[in-house]
């Protein structure tokens, strides 16, 4: 006769066994398309030597090249998750991998800055959907504790991207000038387009949108996954915004969207400035350059993984988040003042882009632990909408700080300092409103506990 500590053990088993399948199968395929989407949307940075000389863009015209992607992005957010939920991520998440594909490559064939902008605009309507998409296929798959190492694991395609971008890029641009009559820039478009079509046949043919629907799980893992994810879809049903709606009238939800909006107006920066940053540091050739911008990218994906496998720990903490705004916010300071001083300069960028990344994927498990069904397809979308906005903001304004004060890079950074340092106050108000209301709440016996998600 078995004992509950057998029971449980075989359970613990039958648990450990079904998410190491669900790893192995899936977080392969969504990181190499993380890491192509990423790829793809920062590739305009090491194409903007060749665009300027083509169509003479100033910095404040390539800010507008590199942001407008955010505004298709943004208009096409939420319905695409919308869509998601009523057909699967299994069939939209492979369409949008296929459309970004064959737009990335027509972005070679552009002939002037109008139709420049208009691709990198119909990229980010056809690319809408893909991240927030990804994370609520996560929450189907995954229980809180190892949701929030598997975000991280994911978003460490931020870093890798723009590190092993950097270097392969910088080899296309001394490789491929003049190759079948086209400029080396146009060749950075076509070659980082086409791994997204392939990966949109990769992803329909390998994933499924539901435990319940995967036949490489046993009965015994499926039905695990189905009793511990339904139990935590309930939970976060009992404070969660019921409907689509209903999030768009959520303080909470509302908070979030401030929060990552700053967050990433300090982030995003770093990605299509980064080689502009790096170059006025010292006198580097383009393959040179590719792999110095590499470094600070490369030590972010470690930062990024470590923390995550930290924070899983405290899912529903808004600590680790402080933690990471505080560091980048005074390694952005420290850059701004020591740019004289190359060496130093390059460390402090280095530790600030380290935060920052890390920050991003740390931020996840707030939203994640509190929004579900309908609601969270909408409340993600929108939050990652709002995020991203900052992608049209901060690089345009850093451009235009840029032109205004003759090529300042210094001052240009207190957009990235600013964005940290209201990012770090409005999460620490946020969790410091959450703890009042747990301090508040009545005891067990006259009702029912009020759930804390951001403490």
């Amino acid at each position: 006769m078995s004992t509950a500590p057998d029971i449980k053990e075989h359970a613990d088993a039958v648990g450990a066994r079904a998410l190491r399948k669900v790893t192995w199968r899936l977080m392969p395929v969504l990181i190499a398309g993380y890491f192509v989407s990423y790829v793809d949307r920062i590739n305009i940075s090491f194409a903007k030597f060749g665009l300027t000389e083509s169509f003479g863009l100033s910095a404040t015209g390539f800010g507008f090249a590199a942001g407008i992607f955010f505004v298709g992005y943004i208009l096409f957010e939420v319905p695409s998750n919308l869509v998601q939920h009523r057909v699967g991520a299994r069939i939209w998440l492979s369409r949008i991998m296929l459309t970004w594909g064959v737009i990335a490559v027509a972005t070679a064939f552009v002939n002037s800055a109008a139709t420049l902008y208009a691709a990198r605009f119909l990229l980010g309507a056809a690319e809408a959907g893909f991240f927030p998409g990804i994370i609520v296929f996560l929450a189907r798959w995954y229980p809180n504790r190892e949701r929030t190492r598997m975000i991280a694991v994911l978003m460490m395609a931020i870093p890798l991207s723009s590190a092993l971008a950097g270097p392969f890029n910088g080899w296309i641009l001394s490789t491929f000038e003049g190759t079948l009559g086209l400029e080396a820039w146009r060749w950075v478009f076509i070659i980082g387009g086409l791994p997204a079509v392939a990966l949109a046949f990769v992803f329909f043919f390998t994933v499924a949108d539901s435990p319940a629907k995967a036949p490489w799980l046993t009965s015994a893992e499926r039905d695990w996954l189905d009793r511990t994810l339904a139990a935590e879809e309930a939970e976060r049903q009992e404070a969660a915004p019921l409907g689509h709606w209903e999030v768009f009238r959520s303080g909470r939800v509302l908070t979030l969207c401030l929060i990552y909006f700053l967050l990433q107006c300090g982030a995003y920066p770093l990605v299509y400035w980064m080689p502009s940053v790096i170059d006025e540091l010292g006198n580097f050739s383009k393959t040179e350059l590719g792999f110095v911008t590499a470094v600070p990218f490369a030590f972010a994906a470690v930062g990024m993984y470590v923390a995550g496998r930290k924070a899983s720990r405290h899912s529903r903490s808004a600590m680790p988040v402080i933690l990471a705004l505080a560091v980048s916010f005074v390694a952005f300071i420290a850059t701004a003042l020591s740019l004289e001083a190359a060496a130093l300069a390059f460390v402090m960028i280095t530790i600030a882009t380290v935060a920052a990344q890390t920050a991003k994927p740390l931020f996840w498990s707030l939203p994640t632990a509190y929004l579900s069904g309908a609601a969270a397809a909408t409340g993600i979308a929108l939050i990652n909408s709002m995020g991203n906005a900052a992608g049209f903001v901060s690089p345009f304004a850093v451009g235009w700080i840029q032109d205004a004060t003759g090529g300042n890079v210094g001052v240009s950074m207190s957009v990235m300092i600013a964005a940290d340092a209201l990012a770090l106050i409005t999460v620490v108000i946020l969790a410091l409103r959450s703890r009042g209301e747990r301090t508040a709440q009545p005891s067990p016996k006259a009702a029912a506990p009020v759930k804390d998600t951001v403490s």
